[in-house]
């Protein structure tokens, strides 16, 4: 038995997990900090107003995610094989990517921004483009995130964690104490971004100069880099489309007040999402690392979905039985109150979809990008079953649990037909 808990610490999972972890929950603290002191520095309406904002952020971020997921990949690949011209030919050919397509990207959400002021009731356009900057840099960061994240380096991931978000409330701190308002943390979140990418890129291209000879076979990694690009976008589409239709359907269809408390819902109930995600950030390369190897990959999965199944249990037993206490310590304005009615109820739907996008995780690091596939078809129903059901934020939640059980009995279905193969 003894020997059996020391292996298990001694596993890369707990090892790797043990330190995203903690600079993790590091950035969660400091991102909770920053929430709740705007939950409390600003009105309920400006609030929500800001959650919406960054709910744009993150659901165009799609494309973010889906780029640190490409490079993670492809990093962890080449990694695990020593093959350095490979992660040479990745760095640059990547960057060249992700730049063109960051431009375009920018330029076509700055067309749009009078559409988005008027679907999300925003008046100021500025408040749009701040976030629009945001996404640009959020794009261009992704390259040396996934990069270094595919091989293995957790404790220079975690020091990049870290310092996000104690730059974005830093900034934001500073300036609302000046009386810039809603602005401080808008401002906040470009800086916050911008200056870590800005430095990242400018190391990683000194230090992966491009030689002039190479005996690499370019052709055949660009079109395996576009084939697993194509279908990791649209994974990463009904991924983040999961994550935060819900809290701009919401912003659409309640009234200011109502969708600030939803906002603040969210973020205490992806509290649970949150403390098992150091676990998916070392599961995903290091699964890719050990299929290049050729091993065996069936205890490393059932050891992650336990200990996330443990984690978020452990969070939802808290919220069902404790839902003042953790108001208290999250949101404590009146305004908040009537939330510690759907505290419990909202955890559940984290639990589960905690574990299906663990397994989703899991498809993409073996190659089996069919599983967009998935992720799609469940963001569709998320959807459409808000957009039909909304008449109280109990209807709301009720959609989001019974997606995430859809599209994890999907995922355990799609598991046993390919398994490793």
């Amino acid at each position: 038995m003894k020997k059996r808990i020391l292996s298990l610490a001694k596993h890369p999972i707990a090892g790797g997990s043990s330190l995203i972890f903690l600079g993790t929950l590091g950035a969660n603290i400091i991102n909770y900090i920053f929430n709740i002191s705007m939950g409390n520095f600003l009105s309920v309406q400006d609030y929500g107003l800001l959650t919406a904002l960054t709910a744009l952020l993150i659901l165009v971020g799609i494309f973010s995610v889906s780029f640190v997921n490409i490079v993670t990949k492809f990093s962890a690949k080449y990694y695990g094989l020593g093959n350095e011209e490979g992660s040479l030919a990745l760095v640059h050919f990547a960057w060249k990517s992700i730049l063109g397509f960051s431009a375009i990207l920018t330029l076509i959400l700055i067309l749009l921004i009078p559409f988005l002021s008027s679907f999300f009731h925003i008046d100021n356009y500025f408040y749009i483009f701040l976030v629009i900057l945001s996404i640009f840099f959020s794009l261009i960061i992704s390259l040396p995130t996934g990069f270094i994240q595919g091989r293995l380096q957790f404790l220079f991931l975690t020091i990049v964690t870290l310092i996000q978000p104690a730059l974005r409330l830093i900034f934001a701190f500073v300036l609302i104490l000046w009386g810039f308002g809603i602005v401080g943390p808008l401002v906040g979140l470009v800086l916050s971004i911008s200056i870590p990418a800005i430095g990242l890129i400018i190391y990683l291209l000194r230090k992966y100069r491009k030689p002039e000879v190479s005996s690499f076979d370019h052709m055949s990694f660009r079109k395996e880099f576009y084939h697993y690009t194509y279908t990791s976008f649209l994974a990463g589409i009904g991924i983040t489309l999961l994550s935060n239709t819900d809290i701009i359907l919401v912003r659409h269809f309640f009234h200011a007040e109502q969708a600030g408390q939803y906002a603040a819902l969210s973020l205490m109930g992806k509290a649970i999402f949150y403390f098992s995600t150091p676990i998916n950030t070392v599961f995903f390369p290091l699964i890719a690392v050990k299929r290049e190897k050729k091993e065996k990959l069936r205890t490393i999965v059932l050891l992650a979905l336990g200990v996330v199944g443990f984690i978020s249990l452990g969070f939802c037993l808290i919220y069902f039985v404790f839902p003042n206490l953790i108001l208290k310590v999250f949101f404590p304005k009146p305004g908040y109150a009537v939330l510690a009615n759907y505290l419990g109820f909202y955890s559940l739907y984290i639990f589960v979809f905690s574990l299906a996008s663990l397994l989703h995780s899991y498809f993409f690091s073996i190659g089996r990008t069919g599983v967009f596939k998935i992720s799609l078809f469940a963001a569709g129903i998320q959807a459409l079953l808000i957009f039909f059901f909304h008449k109280s934020l109990f209807e709301v939640i009720a959609g989001l649990f019974i997606t995430s059980v859809i599209m994890l009995l999907l995922l355990i279905i799609y598991y046993f037909k390919h398994g490793e193969n």
